[in-house]
């Protein structure tokens, strides 16, 4: 793939970033914890403490309102928390007018669906006939790459994540996915983070892989891993407009806890392309 493929892969995210993106739902079916009833994303490692890694979706009182539904008396909330900014205007030393994002934590107070008459579930796993199609191009670039480096995929756990300490991925069964794209998507999501192993391309080093959620070095490594999806997907023919649309809404929150800093793409996208030539040996 050359330089201008992806630029022009780059500069379409920025676009969607700019434009407003779409909000960004997690690919596959069920959780393995506690997750959001309006998004189905899994909560943070603080909120799954919070609520005690229950697997089953909660929802605040106004979303229970706002789906007609009751909550059975002798129902207890929990409080979940989230960081947020907010904008204040500064005077810098030159005179001039700044605005500073200050951050603040928000809390909500959510409860389990299970304690609401008239809300049924929304994420619940598929049922078995759900089948999807294996991509042959992109199984074959995939597993030379886990050959070649040794890398062992798992599917043990209905979530998707790259262990740096064990050096494995893990992502759900394909046939838990709504489509091919979303399945191939997690995946290459996952196998870019792989290539920043120590013994790889060294993004990640000692400690790094204890890098608090939401951290600079976190939400960094995760603009990588998507730009870099991005960019293989459409090396594979399967980048359609959904897809995109959910890697830039995925990256969206990234580019959040960064202060809204779109200019990090750049960085971002140079080290997705290293990564994305390391899986395609390329460049070396």
């Amino acid at each position: 793939m050359n330089n201008k493929v992806y630029q022009e892969i780059t500069d379409k995210i920025v676009e969607q970033l700019r434009n407003g993106t779409v909000p960004w739902q997690q690919p596959w079916f069920g959780s393995n914890g506690p997750i959001s009833y309006a998004t189905g994303r899994s909560y943070s490692l603080l909120n799954k403490l919070v609520l005690q890694g229950e697997p089953t979706e909660f929802l605040t009182w106004h979303q229970i309102i706002q789906h007609n539904g009751r909550l059975r008396k002798g129902s207890k909330g929990r409080r979940v928390f989230f960081w947020s900014t907010f904008d204040k205007a500064e005077t810098n030393d030159n005179g001039e007018t700044v605005i500073k994002q200050i951050p603040y934590l928000k809390t909500y107070t959510v409860f389990r669906v299970d304690d609401c008459d008239g809300i049924s579930k929304r994420w619940q796993p598929k049922t078995k006939d759900n089948t999807v199609t294996p991509i042959k191009q992109a199984e074959d670039i995939i597993n030379q790459y886990l050959s070649r480096e040794k890398i062992e995929l798992k599917n043990e756990r209905n979530e998707a994540y790259y262990s740096v300490k064990h050096d494995y991925i893990n992502v759900p069964v394909i046939n838990n996915f709504r489509s091919s794209e979303d399945y191939y998507s997690t995946l290459l999501h996952e196998t870019i983070h792989s290539t920043g192993h120590k013994t790889r391309l060294g993004r990640f080093k000692d400690g790094d892989s204890s890098s608090p959620f939401g951290s600079p070095t976190y939400s960094r490594e995760e603009l990588v891993a998507e730009i870099g999806c991005s960019f293989l997907l459409n090396r594979l023919g399967i980048s359609n407009t959904r897809t995109l649309e959910q890697n830039a809404a995925y990256i969206q929150s990234w580019i959040k806890a960064l202060h809204n800093d779109i200019s990090l793409i750049a960085v971002a996208a140079g080290r997705a392309e290293r990564a994305v030539d390391f899986i395609l040996g390329e460049k070396q």
